[in-house]
């Protein structure tokens, strides 16, 4: 099965730029003829605070050239996970727009999952249904396919570093363990997420971690801790037996656009920039 991978591209009407690369992107990956595309989350600039934008995003991601999945960002649903209280109302608005914010596929040996990031942590109802809904996929796909791949916005994995983790960069440590740990741990091959901007690739413990860039842009360093390659562009995965092959692409007229240089981020205050989310990625 081969997969097409995009992450974080932040569609508003307020960013063309993004909307512009959203586009190279979908021209890319009609000439590649994938499957299927999964989006990794922040499929919107601002749809928690701005919810016009949810109506604007689903409307590129229909005119996507294949099937799409999505998983939900903090920038589509709000922190969430534990950081602030969970909004039922914005878990509603994103089903409307891009529907179930958890799903499985099934793919020859692989059961591929995607999943609410924003719910690990947040101690609610929601994340206990998601839990014993991952639970019951892997017991019930266990027999028949011998990896898993888990598709979500937050990396699970946090490279070793002196700097302290920043709320809301990684999944929170006792559901972190828990994806690696528990019910997955026999199958769980790989772990694809959006969220930093970054790329990187790396293995641990068994289980593969890609990180995949920004379509949209990437953050200088002066607003963010380097700990890949800071690139824009989209992914290609390819599935069959044991084996996963993945290729990071940048498309011709895909640009790398800096963050403090878009005009959207240049009408913020100064306060709205001091707070703004991006800047703890």
């Amino acid at each position: 099965m081969r997969i097409a991978l995009i992450a974080d591209s932040h569609l508003s009407a307020r960013s063309p730029e993004c909307v512009a690369n959203w586009r190279v992107a979908a021209r890319a990956v009609e000439r590649l003829a994938p499957d299927l595309t999964v989006h990794l989350g922040d499929i919107t600039l601002d749809g928690q605070t701005h919810a016009e934008e949810l109506g604007f995003a689903a409307r590129l991601v229909q005119q996507w050239p294949t099937t799409m999945r999505c998983v939900p960002g903090n920038h589509d649903l709000g922190d969430g996970s534990g950081e602030t209280p969970l909004d039922d109302r914005l878990l509603g608005a994103y089903a409307d727009a891009f529907g179930a914010d958890r799903w499985a596929l099934r793919a020859g040996d692989w059961l591929l999952m995607g999943i609410n990031a924003q719910l690990l942590g947040s101690g609610s109802e929601q994340e206990r249904a998601q839990w014993h809904w991952m639970e019951a996929q892997v017991s019930d796909a266990s027999r028949e396919h011998a990896h898993t791949a888990l598709f979500l916005h937050r990396p699970v994995w946090r490279p070793p570093s002196d700097e302290p983790a920043r709320p809301g960069r990684y999944v929170a440590g006792v559901a972190a363990r828990r994806l690696l740990e528990g019910a997955l741990q026999s199958t769980l091959r790989l772990v694809v997420s959006g969220h930093t901007h970054q790329y990187l690739d790396v293995t641990v413990r068994g289980v593969r971690h890609v990180w995949m860039p920004s379509s949209a842009f990437v953050l200088p360093d002066t607003m963010q801790t380097r700990a890949g390659e800071k690139l824009v562009g989209i992914g290609v995965l390819e599935l069959g037996g044991e084996a996963a092959q993945f290729d990071l692409w940048c498309p011709d007229g895909m640009a790398r656009h800096d963050l403090s240089t878009l005009p959207f981020f240049q009408t913020m205050t100064d306060g709205q920039k001091k707070t703004d989310p991006r800047g703890s990625v």
